[in-house]
């Protein structure tokens, strides 16, 4: 039977001849899929109801016909982006948020439901290039169909609980994807960073004098920085933040890791995301690597220089009062 699975009135039409016309409804599985990759800065209006409507729209209207017509099934198919999140995808995530949501619902309901969070099927890689492209630049892989059908049932068991994920991925490629942007537990608790096993060897920067540790440091992020970005080293621009030069997350994070190289200490995740220049990165591994103490005793001197304008200023006034007292009495 074909229909409008978002069209209330075709649906309920065929609800009617479950057990009639056509043998009871044994379960339901929503599998729908529409839309396109789209930045959330240029998501439009249309953007959002082609992603919406065959998934979170059609999940309420099968919800609401199940209340009348029970089933032994209610399978949502879901999406791990609804867990890591997606910047190319935020529309999707939010309809993979919606149908886990309404999976644990029903749960409480006391009425069947399981929600899977996939990850890329082959075949929608193939069919849909640009999302395929999408989600493999975040570290996930092609999952064989077959694979996938043959574990639903295992998925759909009781004992499997409302909620499960099916994903084949480059965990280290995934945690460097998003580890430069946010925590992200699943990838956590699944896996130890790459580096953990890899201890960075330190480096001892004591016999330089600090523009000699600048000077060292700028050159050497100026030559991983190119080469990340892909652009010739004298084109790199010290004061310009790298996002306007193409930098993305997967960027970032060899670019830390390669930092880390360089200056022999471990650094954070975030750290291209609060230092977006190569002057400004610079400046924070010296003060990390070698604090100056010319720039501590400058900083002493100064609080120094400070307080004495302020006593003077005050003997000013206290000298200025006692005149006034004499004069008056």
């Amino acid at each position: 039977m074909a229909a409008d699975a978002t069209d209330e009135a075709a649906m309920s039409a065929l609800f009617n001849q479950f057990g009639g016309d056509l043998p009871p409804l044994e379960g339901i599985y929503l599998a729908a899929f529409a839309g396109q990759p789209v930045l959330l800065s240029e998501m439009t209006n249309d953007d959002v109801m082609a992603m919406f409507a065959p998934k979170v729209d059609t999940a309420a209207l099968l919800h609401r016909l199940t209340l009348k017509t029970p089933v032994r099934h209610f399978v949502l198919f879901s999406s791990i982006s609804g867990l890591t999140g997606s910047r190319w995808l935020a529309h999707y995530t939010a309809t993979s948020g919606y149908l886990d949501a309404l999976a644990y619902a029903r749960r409480v309901m006391g009425l069947p439901a399981t929600t899977i969070n996939w990850g890329l099927w082959k075949s929608l890689a193939d069919t849909q290039h640009q999302f395929g492209q999408v989600s493999l630049g975040s570290g996930l892989l092609p999952m064989n169909d077959e694979t996938a059908i043959t574990a639903l049932p295992l998925l759909m068991n009781p004992a499997a609980g409302a909620h499960s994920i099916m994903v084949n991925a480059d965990w280290p490629l995934l945690a460097a994807a998003y580890r430069t942007r946010t925590a992200l537990h699943i990838v956590d608790d699944l896996l130890q960073d790459a580096r953990d096993t890899a201890p960075i060897p330190a480096r001892d920067w004591s016999h330089l004098s600090s523009a000699m540790v600048r000077e060292e440091l700028e050159t050497g992020l100026r030559d991983i920085v190119a080469r990340e970005l892909r652009i010739p080293e004298p084109d790199l621009e010290n004061d310009r933040p790298l996002a306007e030069l193409g930098l993305n997350s997967l960027m970032a994070m060899a670019i830390r890791r390669a930092a880390e190289t360089l200056v022999g200490v471990e650094l954070s995740a975030t750290m291209l995301f609060n230092h977006p220049t190569v002057a400004s990165l610079t400046e924070y591994l010296a003060k990390l690597v070698a604090p100056s103490e010319d720039s501590e005793e400058d900083e002493i001197a100064a609080l120094s220089a400070s307080a004495g304008n302020t006593l003077d200023s005050l003997l000013e006034r206290i000298e200025s009062s006692s005149v006034t007292a004499e004069e008056l009495a």
